[in-house]
């Protein structure tokens, strides 16, 4: 589907960089670049938003939603321009009578101050003579349709249609984190909420099918694929669950389910060493299984020397699958998978392990052995948005 002729241009605003002192310019210059990244069209930047100017070739339904994975936009809206008020009466005019509505109202905001009029007399003006060209009522208080004017240095916008943005932190504004990604539902998200402060994600999978092959050809790289459309790119650590499940008779049944979390985070901590990663990112919500009591979560934490988020710590579960359906990674989700804790929570794991009692279950099972041996089969694989396949990378 092609532009609809009467819009010229796409309007992008943006909220929180500005609130950044000293470093609005650093994120403006970032949500510049992922802008243009994630749309591939030309991007102007004005004062206080971003400018796409429509071409006959593109398509406006597919720019919109491309802009939508943007993080930083707060709001954008397809906007038909006009170089002075005559102009827009006639553009605006038309734009109504296609619309239809019964009342409307003007929302008329300046940001270049050289204007010779003040954001309410041109609202004024402006309604009257919309009101007496087409019997319309203009509404202040409960308008059919609010049109939003934007007087700018690069000429005067109007809109009608206000589509939110995810808001946020422009991609790359807070450093690298990697993400355990498992294939439930909780992990995607914590990884998408990272992403939407910032910080450039990676993620680390543990998995328990026989081949790197079979992995593959699983659900976990279509989940990482639908999380690269947010952020362009993603690295995928995989490490096989065999290792560890070929010690497991050994351990005490109820502390097996513990041993295993405390094992993953020591794997994803050393690789964030490795990778020069500032932290870990965990899809734990407080007391939605045994192993996400804040006693175990204690006892889990002290084999990590990188800090570990938990941005999903106080959502429930139906919380956060609202937001899985909202960003794409529910239906992946919920595709049977072999889940290594899924497993391990059959043994009827300890609600409140003690750090000493988890740390003697390391010692005493030679599970840094393990972690060692584990490391020795790692691999990399290279997401990018846009590629028909990963490209596997050599280990360090």
């Amino acid at each position: 589907m092609h532009i609809k002729p009467r819009y010229d241009a796409v309007v992008i605003h943006y909220g929180e960089v500005t609130l950044k002192r000293g470093r609005r310019g650093y994120f403006e210059r970032l949500l510049l670049r992922n802008l243009k990244r994630m749309t591939g069209a030309d991007v102007k930047r004005l004062q206080g938003r971003f400018v796409i100017d429509l071409r006959e070739d593109m398509d406006l339904d597919q720019l919109l939603e491309s802009i939508g994975r943007v993080f930083g936009v707060v709001w954008y809206a397809p906007a038909i321009k006009a170089k002075n008020l005559d102009e827009l009466e006639e553009r605006l005019a038309e734009l109504l009578e296609e619309l239809n509505p019964r009342s409307f109202k003007l929302d008329t905001r300046r940001s270049d101050k050289s204007f010779p009029m003040t954001s309410m007399e041109f609202s004024k003006i402006l309604g009257e003579r919309i009101s007496s060209r087409l019997g319309l009522k203009v509404d202040l208080k409960n308008p059919e349709k609010t049109i939003i004017v934007e007087i700018t240095e690069d000429g005067i916008y109007a809109s009608h249609e206000k589509i939110q943005g995810p808001g946020g932190l422009p991609i790359g504004a807070s450093g690298r984190v990697l993400a355990l990604i498992s294939g439930g539902i909780d992990s995607p998200v914590a990884a998408w909420f990272m992403m939407r402060r910032g910080c450039v994600v990676d993620s680390l999978h543990i998995y328990n099918l026989p081949s790197i092959e079979e992995v593959m050809e699983s659900k976990i790289p279509k989940i990482v694929e639908k999380l690269v459309q947010y952020c362009f790119r993603m690295r995928l650590y995989l490490l096989p669950f065999r290792i560890f499940w070929e010690r497991i008779e050994e351990i005490p049944e109820r502390f097996r389910l513990i041993a295993y979390r405390a094992y993953m985070f020591k794997l994803a901590d050393i690789i964030s060493e490795r990778y020069h990663y500032l932290g870990i990112v965990s899809g734990d919500n407080l007391g939605q299984v045994a192993s996400q009591t804040l006693q175990n979560m204690l006892a889990i934490s002290t084999f990590t020397k990188r800090p570990v988020y938990r941005p999903l710590i106080g959502f429930d579960k139906q919380e956060t699958t609202e937001l899985a359906k909202k960003i794409g990674t529910y239906d992946l989700s919920v595709i049977d998978y072999p889940e290594p804790c899924e497993i391990l929570g059959r043994y009827h794991p300890k609600t409140n392990v003690r750090v000493e009692e988890v740390q003697r279950i390391w010692i005493d099972y030679n599970l840094e052995d393990v972690v060692e041996e584990t490391l020795k089969e790692l691999e990399i694989y290279e997401f990018r948005a846009g590629a028909e396949r990963p490209v596997g990378r050599e280990p360090h």
